[in-house]
This record gives C-alpha cells, structure tokens and sequence, in this order.
C-alpha cells in the first residue's frame, strides 16, 4: 500500500513539475519579446530593433522570479542564475546596456549579424560562458564586456572591431585564443588585466593566461595605451602598426610568465618610445623601411641576445636599449648620425659595436657601463663625445680621438684600465672633468691641437706624470707652460708623426678639402686639378693659404661663379694647410699636382695624386699624394686619358729646348712636358 502511495506522490510530483515548468514571456523592447522555458532553461527573443531592459523585461519579470527554485532564498532572484542559452533574432540591432551581467549560467549566446557594439558589462560574470563569436558587423567592444567570464576559452572577434575597452578580458583565466580584426585601431588599457582565483591555480601558474594565438596588431593599430600582459604565457605577437603615436606603452611588462616571440612586420615605419620597455623577448629584426627607435623602445629587456637594424634606420633615440643585458653585439646603419644618451647604457654583454663613420654625436652615458667591450673605433665625423660616453669601459690599450671632435664630455673615458695611447685630434677645444679619471695606465698623449685644449684639474690628474706628450713643434711652448699639460715628459726632439709629410684629399660629392704640409721658405701654393687629361682648374695661394688667383678651363663656368665656391684656407695649424675646393663634378676621378713655390716661382715641393668624388664608379684612388724627387715636377699621365689634353696649349717650335741629364726637356729654364712627340709647359702656356 506504501508503494502505491509512493508511486501516485511521484507522479503528482512529477505532474506538478511539469505543469510548473512552463513558458514565460514579456516585452525588452519596442518590437522585441522574450520567452522563457524554465525547463530547458533556453530563453528566445524575437523581433527586431534595439534590446532594452523595460520594467517588463528579462530579469524583473515577477513570473520568472517566482518559477526560481532559489526565490525562497533570495527575494530578487534574476533568471540569469538558470538561463543557461539564449536564442537572438537576425533582425537585432544592438543592446541598450549590461543585458547579460551576472548571468552565471549562460554557456552560449549567438549574436546575428548587424550589431554594431557590445556594450560595456554586457557579458560580466557570465561564469560558464565558454566561447563567443561576434559578427562582422560589431566594431566596439565596450569596457569590461567579457569580464570575469573565467571559464571561457576561446573568442573570436570578427573582421570589423576597432576598438576595445579597457579590462575587456579581465579574470578570463582559461583564455587560450583571441582574435581580433585587421582594421583593429585602439586599445583602451589593460585588457587582459586581473587576479587570479589562486584556490585553483598553484604558485607557478598563478596569474597566467595561456593565449596560444598570434596577436596581429595590424597597420591601422593607433592606441598608445597599456595592455597590461603580465598574466599571459607564450602569444606569438605581431607589431605592425604603421602610425601609432610617437610614445606608446602598450608591451609594457611583457615579461612575467611570457615566453612568446615578437615579430615586427613589413608596415612598421618606426618604433614608438617605451613601446617594449621590460618585454622578455630574444630576438628583435626590424624591417626595410623602419626609420626610428624610439627613447626606452626595448629598455630592461634582459633577455634579448639579437639585434638586426635596417639600413633605412636614421636614428636611435635615447635608452633604446638600455639595460639590455644579453646583447654582444650590434651593427649600427650607415644613416645613423648620433647615438644619443644612454642608449647602449647598462649592456653588460656587449662586446662589439660597429659604428658608422656618418655618426657625429655619442651622447652622455651612450656605452657607460658596458665593460666587455672589446675594441671600438670612433667615427670620422664624429663631433662631440658626451659625459661618461664611455665610462667604465676596458676596451683596447690605443684610442685615436677623431680630428673633427669638438668637445669630450665629463667622466667620458673614466676607468679604461688597458688604455695606454692616446691620440686627441687637432680640433678639440674643451676636455670635461674627469674625463680620463682613473686611466693611470697612459704612457703616450699625442695632441695635434694647435692650442691645448681647456682642461679642469681632474681631468688629468691620474694621468701618471712620466706620461710622454707629443705636440706640433710650433705648440710645444704653450703646452710646456700650460699649468696642467705642462706636467707630462716633453721631448726634447719633436715627435716626426707630428709633422704632416704627404698631401691628404678628402672628396665629397662636389667638393676637396686639401690639406698640405707647410714650407717655411714657400712664397706661395699651385694646385692644379686634372679632369680627363685636362686642367679643370688651377689656384694659386698664399703662404698662409690664402686665395691668390684663380683660372680654369671647365665648360660653362664663370669667374664670378667659381670663386663664389671657394672658402678661404684655414691657416690657424701651423705645420698643416688646409684648402676646400668646391664646384667639383660629381662621381669624377681627378688627378692634382700641388706646387711649393719660392718667390721667384721656383718649385721647392710637389706633391702629386688622384681623387674621386662621391658616386664614381671605376677603381677610386688608393692613398695620399706623395712628394715628387727631385723637383722641379712632372705632371703625371691620366691613365683614363687617351688623347692629348686639350687644357694644355701645344708648342709647334722646340727652338732653345734641351735635354738634360736627368730627362727633363727645358726651354729657356721653363719646364715643359713631353706627350708624345710635342711637349707642353707646365702651365699649359706657350713660352715667349
């Protein structure tokens, strides 16, 4: 009999639950209504336009409260704490505001086609949401939208989003693959951010997101806001953003559990300041094209053994580097003009930097703490060295300071403790303090400085005093009563590397800086300058340089026109001369013949060579112009020149000429030039 009312109880039971597991329904919007089936725990809208949250909506529908099983517990109880799926119509447009917030049941949720934004809040909470896949149509992702959805996986948002909202991501602890859209262009903030539920996460694990997908960050990518990716473990990320602001953080603290690789791609024109700052990465090739390094771009990246720069690189700006520990070597482009402060600071690994002779500024602290360096040349065209450049760093025992350098900073060769030679070039003005601290291992200093560069009393303090000073002979006077120079050992005879004994030309694209020994018998200077067997122009100068005359026999130049293209000599070295010439023809091969005269015009010195100026594409002359013995001189041959120099006038009539024992041809004590069977003055001038 108990069985039997057993039975019948199960079934009204049963009968009971059926009745009460039932269909409601209500209005969320001006043409949308919600049904909800309590027993599959499915909830359909249907309609079209805007989702909205009415007094007659979703969760305040006093039927669903009453048909909850917790409505004994909790007077407020939502549908969303058994709402497991949620059918939506094609004909949606969007949402009004959080619809889906706290809906801690929901597993899935289809959005159609044609909206636009997924507002701020709208799946918070959503604790067994376990993937989503928005449309095409959707370009916002509003902040905190998938908050908290720590059970979810996997989320894919189409090929339209745009932007996505601050802390979108936060706490979505088993997120393995995100993939966001082509035309992504902003990131608000920390996205990724969060706590862990450390009860289900052991010491190791905790705060880690496994994403196991790429993250493109396509051309159009212009947030400069923090992503915040300390919780991830190994993303492969792609930096392709094109224009993005000048400054931007958005790999900052890339590094707690990230193991990852970062690929810069083929749009990327520059790298923002700070874009990397503490990124663990190994290895950083940047493409064809890119043209900067922004300040802090890869800072305190200790993990990084690999550099590759482009050759379209232009700059690098300061601490680029910095702190990179595991960097050995470096090779700087050739479009690099400085390298600016703190740069390379802290690199304790580095052991070789190549750097271009097109650098002219190495500023404060550039290689400081880098004492593994093994050998470094600095650039011709280097103009400043700043404070502490160089500080700290061992190096190679001979050091050559370059001719154009300017200034040498404070501290900024402190500690080499292997220097020995030291070479300060002829323009150097002003050494800070400091600047050799502790380099008591010196025991040779050549100035070519004409006046002894200002020093302060540190700056060559620890220099022993049995230290041998080279200078130019005309100098030694003003170094031997200088008050901090005038402590080294001078030698008695001047140092013969001292005095300049070949003529030196340093061509550019259209011009020659020559630069000649001094005579203290020379009444004046020749230069002759040669262009395919022809004069191309020829200057006379004065015993300190200066411009006496000038002819020339180059097409379509004028006077007026070629002297407007001359700068005066410098005759402030006294045992050099320099002389730029300028109006050359670019990508040429010159020959020139540089004459000592004597008051009479009597040859004491000659100097012959050849230079090509910048684009010239045959085999470039090797060497400087060597003195010609015995003078008078003899013009040499242009190899590329195959008929009779047509800047030199022909004389018909050898009338008074002679041979002599030395295979000269004179005329009336006039050297001439034999080509061939004529022969030609020096001048290319007929001899009365």
């Amino acid at each position: 009999m108990k069985t039997k009312v057993s039975i019948i109880l199960v079934c009204l039971t049963m009968m009971a639950n059926s009745l009460y597991a039932t269909v409601y329904n209500g209005v969320c919007g001006e043409h949308l209504t919600w049904s909800y089936d309590t027993e599959t725990a499915h909830m359909t809208i249907e309609g079209y336009g805007e989702l909205k949250n009415t007094v007659d909506s979703l969760w305040w529908n006093k039927q669903v409260l009453q048909a909850s099983s917790w409505s004994t517990n909790y007077k407020t109880y939502y549908p969303y704490n058994s709402c497991k799926t949620i059918s939506l119509p094609e004909g949606l447009t969007g949402f009004s505001g959080a619809t889906f917030r706290d809906w801690w049941n929901l597993t899935a949720c289809e959005i159609p086609e044609g909206v636009t934004k997924i507002p701020a809040y709208l799946f918070e909470s959503c604790y067994q949401l376990k993937e989503i896949k928005l449309p095409n149509s959707v370009d916002t992702v509003g902040q905190y939208a998938f908050s908290n959805c720590t059970t979810m996986v996997k989320c894919d948002l189409g090929k339209g989003v745009k932007y996505i909202g601050q802390m979108a991501f936060q706490n979505c602890y088993h997120l393995n693959s995100v993939r966001w859209s082509d035309c992504l262009e902003e990131i608000d903030g920390s996205i990724f951010d969060g706590e862990p539920d450390r009860a289900s996460y052991d010491q190791n694990s905790v705060a880690t997101i496994p994403l196991r997908d790429t993250l493109f960050f396509p051309a159009t990518f212009l947030s400069n806001k923090q992503i915040s990716w300390c919780y991830h473990d190994s993303p492969v990320i792609v930096w392709n953003a094109k224009n993005p602001p000048a400054s931007s953080s958005v790999f900052y603290n890339l590094y707690c559990y990230w193991r990852g690789d970062f690929i810069f791609g083929p749009d990327v024109e520059f790298v923002p300041s700070g874009l990397c700052q503490q990124v663990l990465m190994k290895k950083i090739v940047l493409p064809e094209g890119c043209k900067y390094i922004g300040s802090g771009a890869f800072l305190g990246n200790n993990k990084l053994d690999t550099v590759i720069l482009p050759s379209t690189l232009t700059a690098i700006h300061q601490e680029a580097f910095k702190g990179c520990t595991k960097i050995q070597r470096i090779t700087i482009p050739q479009k690099v003009k400085a390298i600016n402060s703190s740069v390379f600071n802290g690199c304790s690994a580095l052991r070789r930097v190549e750097i271009p002779d097109s650098v002219s500024t190495i500023g404060d602290n550039a290689f400081s703490g880098c004492p593994n360096l093994d050998s470094i040349v600095l650039p011709k065209e280097l103009t400043m060295i700043g404070g502490s450049a160089f500080s700290g760093v061992k190096l190679q025992d001979s050091l050559v300071i370059p001719d154009k350098v300017i200034s040498i900073g404070t501290n900024a060769f402190e500690n080499w403790s292997a220097l020995k030679e030291l070479s300060i070039g002829k323009n150097v003005v002003l050494i800070g303090d400091n600047a050799f601290k502790g380099d008591s291992a010196i025991t040779h200093i050549s100035v070519w400085a004409a006046t002894p560069p200002a020093v302060s009393e540190g700056t060559l303090a620890d220099i022993p005093d049995s230290t041998l000073l080279s200078v130019l002979p005309d100098s030694r006077k003003l170094y031997r009563e200088h008050p901090y120079w005038g402590r080294f050992r001078m030698s008695d005879v001047p140092d013969s590397a001292m005095i300049q004994r070949t003529v030196t030309v340093d061509a550019a694209e259209t011009t020659a800086d020559f630069t000649w020994p001094t005579d203290s018998a020379a009444h004046s200077y020749q230069i002759d300058i040669y262009k395919d067997g022809a004069v191309f122009c020829k200057l006379t100068l004065g015993n300190r340089g200066q411009l006496l005359g000038i002819s020339f026999s180059a097409p379509g130049r004028k006077m007026s026109n070629m002297q407007s293209q001359i700068s005066n000599a410098d005759d402030s070295q006294p045992y050099t001369l320099s002389f730029k010439v300028t109006g050359l023809d670019a990508a040429s091969r010159y020959n020139y013949v540089l004459s000592t005269l004597d008051a009479t015009g009597t040859p004491i010195h000659v100097y012959t060579g050849a230079f090509a100026t910048t684009g010239y594409s045959g085999e470039k002359p090797v060497g400087d112009g060597q003195e010609i013995i015995p003078t008078p001189p003899v013009i040499p041959a242009d190899p590329e020149a195959s008929e009779t120099p047509t800047g030199i006038e022909e004389l018909s009539d050898e009338t008074g000429t002679f041979e002599g024992s030395n295979g000269k041809i004179l005329r009336n004590g006039q050297l001439l030039i034999r080509h061939g069977k004529n022969c030609y003055t020096l001048t290319g001038q007929e001899m009365k």
